[in-house]
């Protein structure tokens, strides 16, 4: 019982609860966005019924070709390294408003408090990042003010932006698990899909915002420790410990101008997310021959391509160019990954004919 717990509070953080319930977008963008959210989560669930191990999303991409696992490897590692950093300035500064030494403290305490669980094992620390989260955004004392609906022209742009807006929830493939739990994720996004309808004319209340960090915590924790269950599915579980103490200073370091250092960051960490997401996404093509599948797998692969345009076409001067460059250094990385890889593989192969 304690391990489903775990492993339910692990995905249902994912997808953060919280932050679906504080989106408070008009319905008539909630709802289509809702639909092709769990376009991506129902992807994810019969993936992990394909394999559930701590390679995730990097099996995937590989069981489709090497060359495409090894570039999702460059792109994922680095979207969401960055991620676990910038997201602990975003927590204080961005979601609790503070600002000096109070920000400061704030950011550091939830990164050390990160890295302190995630060295130590302590996956305790899930169930009450779900459902301590969960509890702040019940939407109990909210008033009723409906969110704002788009002008006709932007409503379909709108609802492309917002439907990648769980997109972690494919972190729950780098778990290791049995497959009879898979259904939590589509229950977890279920629940996250009726605090999204909610949210959608409710204004919340002064807790939730508590509860909306508490949603970011949880998706730092999950998202490092998808990058332990990574590195120790190809057996490098000591880098996650130089990972995890190098990004203390550079959370303390990001401090130093908060804006400049988590604009710097999230504009490449958001475009190699798409480029990850839609080469691991390429393998619904090999694992399944049914055409409703397929479909889904095309729908989910558009809604990676209108994100990963949407980055590059709103990101103007040096971001721009940090999009562009960390597209390229992910193919780059990947194919001259390959190149060694298969010169090396081709070696010992020949090797083998002299005896």
């Amino acid at each position: 019982m304690k391990n489903e717990i775990i492993i339910f509070s692990i995905i249902f953080s994912t997808i953060a609860p919280a932050i679906l319930a504080t989106t408070h977008l008009s319905i008539y963008v909630a709802l289509p966005t809702f639909l092709l959210v769990f376009v991506i989560a129902y992807l994810t669930y019969l993936l992990v019924n394909i394999k559930w191990d701590y390679k995730g999303l990097y099996a995937y991409a590989q069981d489709f070709h090497p060359l495409v696992g090894y570039m999702f490897l460059a792109s994922w590692l680095g979207s969401y390294y960055p991620y676990t950093i910038y997201t602990a300035i975003y927590i204080p500064y961005y979601v609790l408003n503070l600002d000096g030494i109070s920000a400061v403290i704030i950011s550091l305490i939830v990164e050390i408090m990160i890295v302190v669980a995630l060295l130590t094992n302590f996956y305790y620390i899930f169930p009450i990042i779900a459902f301590s989260q969960f509890a702040l955004t019940l939407p109990f004392g909210w008033k009723l003010r409906l969110g704002v609906t788009p002008p006709i022209p932007s409503l379909f742009l709108d609802i492309l932006s917002s439907s990648v807006i769980i997109v972690c929830i494919t972190l729950s493939t780098f778990i290791k698990a049995d497959k009879r739990f898979s259904n939590y994720i589509l229950y977890s996004v279920l629940i996250g899909g009726i605090m999204l309808f909610y949210s959608s004319f409710l204004s919340p209340s002064s807790l939730a915002i508590y509860g909306e960090a508490i949603g970011n915590f949880g998706l730092i924790m999950a998202e490092f420790l998808m990058i332990k269950n990574l590195l120790s599915g190809l057996q490098r579980e000591n880098i996650t410990k130089y990972l995890a103490i190098a990004s203390i200073p550079l959370v303390g370091i990001g401090n130093l101008n908060y804006s400049l250092f988590y604009n710097t960051l999230i504009v490449p960490s958001v475009t190699l997310l798409y480029v990850s997401l839609f080469l691991s996404f390429l393998s619904v093509f090999k694992y399944f021959n049914s055409l409703k599948i397929k479909i889904l797998g095309g729908i989910a692969l558009f809604l990676f391509i209108y994100g990963e345009y949407n980055v590059i076409t709103t990101s103007k001067g040096y971001l721009l160019y940090e999009a562009i460059g960390a597209l390229i250094l992910s193919i780059l990385i990947g194919i001259l990954v390959y190149s060694k890889r298969k010169r090396s593989f081709n070696s010992i192969h020949d090797l083998g004919k002299t005896f």
